[in-house]
């Protein structure tokens, strides 16, 4: 036997701190890469009891000289593929397991053992610890390769066994059951059993899907799956985690190559992103080309495409990219929609590849869509312009329009809404008396022909107020809230004014009949 001392050219002060998750997940991957993934869970064998750790791989051996150099490894030049990629685990994991954690370790396989220590260097007259190998060699050849770590507690012991789940194999149990896999890529439903915080996750994502790339844990996705790219190669090696962006890159790869029953299943698990749209090309975390390419691949096969229509018969999908009319068409559709939701799930453009219709064209199928028509009967002018005073008189200074907006009939009987108004942009910057800010101007008022009508107008002028207050903004928007409030309350301080206008509006109809 032979024995000697080989120092590495590591610093024992060197500043890198791992983790002991990190340390373990090293120190398996040397096992890992030295047989098939589908082998691992058959040939990789360990043992804990008295502090002591031991991993080995039996029928397996390889040259010591892989353990001295960082970026040297068993994978160089391999053109298989392997979850290691940097040539230093072993070698930091040990500087760090040794100095850091006080472990014992211990390295053999076939002919030679090692035992990781630190000696003592001299540089420019300093003594410098380095860490180093005490090597035995021997005529005797073991064919096994085996790691012994002394000084493991249980808590140690228990990271080590989330760092095993931490690598791809198919008996791994956070896999559930296969939905597809081929030499680059599979698929899996995700169990049940827990995500580990010591896993890679991503943040917005959450712990619930699992990415694995280059057969290791790199990230999180926010559905049931088991994505694994195995065609993956890590360059930076500072970033245990992918990025959001990264992950939906692995989704797009994976579903590149899918067949059209894995891809039903996969767009199922893919529920909570199928209202997705993406409406900016460089929308790198969109997972609307995702859905594309997946539904693409269902398209593609009659069985599949019917199977998935049989399922999920009422899909109304919306376009992202609208244009002025268009956008006041969804604004109407919505309001359609709002009577129907019971009866439709509203989804991204990309199901519309499978034939599905978009809302509004669901809408206009039901007359749900307004029709609008100018003014014809004399009745119909002389409640406008009676509205129209009201506001004038009432509104001064308030409503800020010049010219007065055009008056146009909501002919629909079935329109969702009694009335609706037609804006563009404001290019000046206008306030009110009441310092509001102009926001729109107001090419349009509309009214529904169903509330043009002797008892209706408190509705009709309360619509009518309502729609020219959207010259302060949307809905939804503050300023509008605000503007709408102080019309009620002006109307409110007004009301004899207000009650002249009623008595012109009941005229109308009684000279009618």
């Amino acid at each position: 036997m032979e024995n000697k001392i080989i120092p590495l050219n590591i610093v024992f002060t060197y500043p890198v701190h791992w983790k002991t998750f990190q340390i373990f997940r090293d120190y398996i991957q040397n096992f890992y890469d030295s047989v098939p993934c589908n082998q691992w869970y058959e040939r990789f064998h360990y043992d804990f009891h008295d502090n002591t750790l031991s991993m080995r791989i039996e029928g397996q051996t390889f040259n010591y000289e892989w353990l001295l150099h960082i970026g040297a490894s068993t994978k160089t030049n391999s053109d298989q593929k392997h979850a290691g990629y940097f040539g230093e685990g072993f070698k930091i994991a040990s500087l760090c397991a040794l100095r850091d954690k006080h472990w014992e370790i211990r390295m053999s396989s076939g002919n030679w053992s090692l035992r990781v220590i630190h000696t003592d260097h001299i540089i420019d007259g300093k003594n410098v610890q380095m860490l180093a190998y005490d090597l035995t060699e021997s005529e005797i050849n073991i064919p096994k390769s085996e790691l012994i770590l002394q000084g493991i507690s249980h808590e140690d012991f228990n990271i080590f066994k989330i760092a095993l789940k931490s690598f791809y194999y198919p008996e791994n149990e956070l896999l559930g059951e296969k939905i597809w896999e081929n030499w680059d890529v599979a698929v899996y439903t995700r169990s049940k059993a827990q995500y580990d915080y010591e896993l890679p996750y991503n943040y917005n994502f959450g712990r619930k899907g699992i990415v694995f790339c280059g057969y290791q844990i790199r990230g999180s996705n926010p559905f049931d799956l088991v994505v694994c790219l195995h065609d993956f190669e890590q360059n930076d090696r500072e970033r245990d985690s992918l990025l959001e962006m990264e992950v939906v890159t692995v989704f797009k790869r994976m579903s590149a190559i899918l067949p059209a029953e894995a891809s039903f299943k996969i767009v199922e698990k893919m529920r909570r992103v199928w209202i997705s749209n993406s409406t900016d090309r460089f929308d790198f975390e969109s997972w609307t080309p995702v859905l594309r390419r997946l539904l693409s691949n269902i398209l593609y096969s009659s069985e599949y495409c019917k199977k998935f229509k049989d399922k999920y018969p009422n899909l109304l999908y919306l376009y992202p990219n609208l244009s002025k009319i268009q956008m006041n068409w969804r604004q109407e559709a919505r309001s359609w929609y709002k009577n129907v939701r019971d009866k439709y799930v509203l989804v991204g453009e990309p199901f519309s590849l499978l034939g599905y219709s978009s809302l509004e064209d669901e809408c206009r199928r039901n007359g749900g869509l307004v029709r609008d028509d100018n003014l014809h009967s004399e009745l119909e002018k002389n409640c406008f312009l009676i509205l129209k005073d009201v506001c004038r008189n009432l509104f001064s200074d308030f409503f800020i329009a010049d010219p007065w907006p055009s008056h146009k009939i909501i002919t629909n009987p079935k329109a969702a809404y009694h009335g609706m108004a037609t804006l563009y942009k404001n290019k000046r910057k206008q306030f009110n008396k009441m310092h509001l800010c102009i926001r729109n101007k107001i090419d349009c008022v509309y009214l529904k022909r169903s509330i043009i009508e002797a008892d209706k107008f408190y509705d009709s002028l309360s619509t009518y107020v309502h729609e020219m207050c959207h010259m302060f903004g949307g809905d939804s928007s503050e300023n509008f809230s605000l503007g709408l409030t102080h019309a009620m309350e002006i109307l409110l301080e007004n009301t004899a004014i207000v009650e002249s206008a009623h008595q012109k509006w009941r005229q109308q109809f009684c000279d009618k009949a």
